[in-house]
């Protein structure tokens, strides 16, 4: 089908079935060419809402706004919104049955599930009545792709059979092309590449990870991707040499884009490819030092995210994990949406079996199923390829037999091919402030950036 006729189904989709959807990506771009004093506005105004609604509906603010002494309506100054406390994953762990709202009923609840980069699993639920794909199309518009185009996706994309039939009939005539990144192989990736090759799809996707494993695979046979028009990243930093090794292996722009479960889209590069796009229509991100004062632009701290339009499971003024620095300077795009530099201290999180297979993200979810049965975990690959699970258990009575499951998955996921250990302890190291919860011994493979032919220019014009 040509790209007209993809154009004509989407605008007939975004009319009816999906109209939300539509209506929501008008909305959002043309928040991103608002002044920038009334984008800072409309999100105060937000901000100031979602935290009335949260203190009136959610159980959890109700109390915590309560014991303070909090009234939401000292936001009617929004310099004061700094005074609201600051939450972290164990405390929404431990609360998370108190943070819904009677909102939270039916199809207007998606559950989100998060190993999460400290190795702490976390259960929270997502307004499913915002169409917040609607803020990929956005970004996705920055680098020449529509959202009716053809993408390949290389992470956790993939569907059960029924469930990616029905994925490809909701989503007709556009292809979807997806890899899956719990376990890529030799086979896997010869049958993605056969895939892109026959659909040809203008935007490719993927962990940062796991596309680093595509273009060595690529180099190794001699193959190339045919014409996409960008390729987008997240799950990992987009380092200066990771961005020039994926554009030599897929001969394409590559954008970073920064999510994570527990809020969906935060960011993105917009085609400078210099800092990312906030998304401060929809969220609110800050930078805390390490007593939770805002840190100035320029200066690195914690990122504190705020989702404006989370009703269903309020999550406000919530410390991630991740570090981040804000800019001040708006972006030459002319976009208002303010800028923020990639967030710092993410890990390019990928562990190699002798066959040639690699172990991806999905590690981070590996208790997702029971998250209340593990406090925390670790996995240590030793190097004799082995790997070491340290597990710190739950309270629960059948916390050990979840772990126990979730590691024999693993055993058959990786059809035995290394032995893995469990070990229950008490307690894990922290660096930083943060568990790292993926550990290798084996010899760390860096990407080289290609080197340019002489007498070229090392600045991107």
């Amino acid at each position: 089908m040509t790209a007209t006729s993809r154009s004509l189904s989407f605008a007939l989709k975004s009319a009816t079935v999906r109209s939300s959807s539509g209506h929501f990506l008008r909305e959002l771009l043309a928040n991103e060419h608002l002044p920038q004093d009334e984008l800072q506005a409309r999100q105060d105004h937000a901000a100031r809402a979602i935290a009335e609604q949260a203190m009136q509906e959610s159980p959890f603010y109700r109390r915590l706004y309560g014991e303070r002494g909090i009234d939401p309506r000292i936001l009617d100054d929004p310099r004061r919104w700094a005074e609201l406390p600051i939450l972290d994953r164990a405390t929404v762990k431990a609360h998370s049955g108190e943070f819904a709202t009677p909102e939270a009923v039916g199809r207007g609840v998606r559950t989100a599930l998060t190993g999460g980069s400290t190795g702490e699993p976390l259960r929270t639920l997502h307004d499913a009545r915002v169409p917040s794909l609607a803020l990929a199309w956005r970004m996705y518009s920055w680098w020449g792709i529509q959202p009716y185009d053809d993408l390949a996706r290389i992470g956790r994309w993939s569907f059960g059979r029924m469930d990616a039939v029905k994925n490809t009939i909701a989503w007709w005539p556009t292809r979807q092309l997806s890899l899956d990144a719990a376990v890529i192989s030799e086979e896997t990736m010869t049958e993605f590449h056969r895939a892109v090759t026959r659909v040809r799809p203008r935007l490719l996707e993927g962990y940062v990870g796991a596309l680093l494993e595509l273009a060595d695979f690529l180099e190794r046979r001699g193959l190339r991707i045919p014409g996409p028009t960008a390729v987008a990243t997240t799950a990992a930093p987009l380092t200066a040499p990771v961005r020039a090794r994926l554009e030599d292996a897929f001969e394409a722009p590559v954008h970073d884009e920064y999510r994570g479960s527990e809020f969906g889209w935060m960011a993105g590069e917009c085609d400078r490819q210099d800092g990312l796009h906030i998304f401060s229509d929809v969220r609110r991100i800050e930078v805390v030092d390490a007593d939770g004062r805002p840190a100035p632009p320029g200066e690195e701290g914690d990122l504190v995210i705020t989702d404006l339009r989370n009703r269903v499971f309020p999550m406000l003024r919530y410390r991630n994990g991740d570090r981040g620095i804000l800019r001040e300077r708006s972006c030459p795009c002319g976009r208002s949406l303010p800028l923020m530099e990639p967030p710092q201290g993410r890990t390019i999180d990928v562990l190699h079996l002798p066959s040639g297979a690699s172990l991806a993200h999905r590690l981070t979810a590996l208790f997702s199923a029971h998250p209340e049965s593990v406090r925390l975990f670790q996995i240590h690959q030793q190097a004799d390829a082995s790997l070491t699970i340290r597990v710190v258990p739950g309270p629960g009575e059948r916390s050990r037999r979840h772990v126990e499951d979730a590691v024999e998955d693993l055993r058959t996921r990786i059809r035995h091919e290394v032995p893995v250990r469990i070990e229950y302890v008490e307690s894990l190291p922290y660096t930083g402030g943060k568990t790292k919860y993926i550990l290798s011994d084996l010899p760390a493979v860096v990407p080289q950036a290609p080197t340019p032919p002489p007498d070229t220019p090392s600045v991107r014009a």
